[in-house]
């Protein structure tokens, strides 16, 4: 498990990827409905010139803090509403997704969101493939803090869980434009850890309508998939949404890329709430290190259980039982009609139902006075 695995979405907060442009990728200019899966090309996305501000137009703004542990601050327009921030996830649901801090921020115009900016929450997800065919976790199950979900290519995350999850009443969802960022992609890629991890990144733009209004909404997100020795592990990066009403998309433009591009970290928190991860990394690989011991141990337990039980039936079928031998103290099987047994060092063996009869005391046995009486093995 990674301890970084929230800093790409920390890399949201400013500057994303490096210099990656998000305002020239976000533009609000108006698209040419397509279908999903059709050609995606249009006027519109050839030009990157993005729409100026009206000549005299005046904007107030104020820094907003994130108020729960001040790990970002944004320029707001006043009267614009700012919301949500850190986020934690309680550890007993398991480690995947609690170790690192999650950022979940919106800004919006009014109550409604009808013009609105949302900074999505980092979550990792277990794609079913990784149990290597194991039953018992089915889609939508919780493993170790992950929900149990098939991979996911970033445009159909974007429509399928986050416009979905985001936009419950949203209708007549039409996909107009499905962009791969090819740069953000192979920028990700360029600063993987290790060689098992993949990433892709796009862009989803979509219009729909929601409560009256007909909207048009721009999505992106980066993937990372780990693949390899059974883990099996996806989680969406840098995913980021704008959204507003169709008819004022272009207007809205410049002052919703003003708003994107004044995001801005806190250094110091970051810094802390690294060697924080790295810490409740560790105590979490150290807790499923320990529940892996304890799950080996219950497998363990239950083959001796199947073991002793299949032993007893053979026993059973055969009329012996088990023996402990006194003079060495090993098991063996001897027949289990008689209630008294006894052997020698010599391995001799007397089987006897007379409640009175001691081989010590039969002077038959010419001498041979080292019987022991042989127990049943405890079980």
């Amino acid at each position: 498990m990674s301890t970084k695995l929230w800093l790409p979405t920390l890399a949201a907060l400013g500057p994303l990827a490096g210099g990656f442009n998000v305002s020239a990728q976000l533009k609000m200019a108006p698209q040419t409905t397509i279908q999903p899966g059709t050609a995606q090309q249009t006027t519109a996305q050839t030009s990157t010139a993005k729409k100026a501000p009206p000549v005299g137009s005046v904007v107030h703004l104020h820094r907003w803090v994130e108020p729960r542990e001040q790990a970002l601050s944004v320029l707001v327009p006043v009267g614009w509403i700012a919301e949500g921030g850190v986020v934690r996830i309680n550890p007993q649901l398991g480690p995947t997704n609690s170790v690192g801090a999650k950022i979940d921020v919106t800004i919006k115009k009014d109550r409604a969101g009808s013009v609105m900016i949302h900074w999505f929450p980092n979550f990792t997800y277990k794609d079913p493939r990784g149990f290597g065919g194991l039953p018992g976790f089915p889609v939508g199950s919780n493993y170790m803090g992950s929900t149990v979900y098939p991979l996911q290519d970033p445009h159909s995350f974007l429509l399928q869980i986050a416009l979905r999850q985001k936009r419950p009443q949203a209708q007549n969802i039409q996909v107009t434009e499905r962009k791969p960022l090819t740069e953000l992609t192979q920028k990700y890629q360029q600063q993987a850890a290790a060689p098992n991890m993949q990433y892709q990144a796009g862009l989803l733009t979509v219009t729909y309508d929601e409560g009256g209004v007909h909207y048009l909404e721009k999505m992106m997100a980066v993937i990372e998939y780990i693949s390899g020795q059974g883990l099996g592990m996806w989680t969406n990066h840098q995913t980021l949404a704008v959204r507003a009403p169709a008819a004022e998309a272009h207007q809205m433009e410049p002052l919703l890329s003003l708003i994107v591009d004044s995001l801005k970290g806190n250094l110091q928190w970051v810094a802390a709430e690294n060697r924080g991860a790295a810490t409740r990394a560790h105590n979490a690989l150290e807790t499923q290190r320990y529940l892996q011991d304890q799950r080996h141990q219950m497998v363990e337990r239950q083959r001796e259980v199947n073991a002793e039980a299949r032993h007893s039936h053979w026993l059973e079928i055969t009329g012996q039982d088990d023996y402990v031998n006194p003079h060495t103290g090993k098991v063996e099987q001897g027949s289990n009609e008689y209630t008294h047994r006894w052997e020698n060092s010599s391995g001799d063996v007397i089987y006897s139902n007379n409640p009175n009869y001691d081989p010590t005391r039969d002077d038959s046995l010419q001498g041979r006075m080292d019987y022991k009486v042989t127990p049943l093995r405890p079980r």
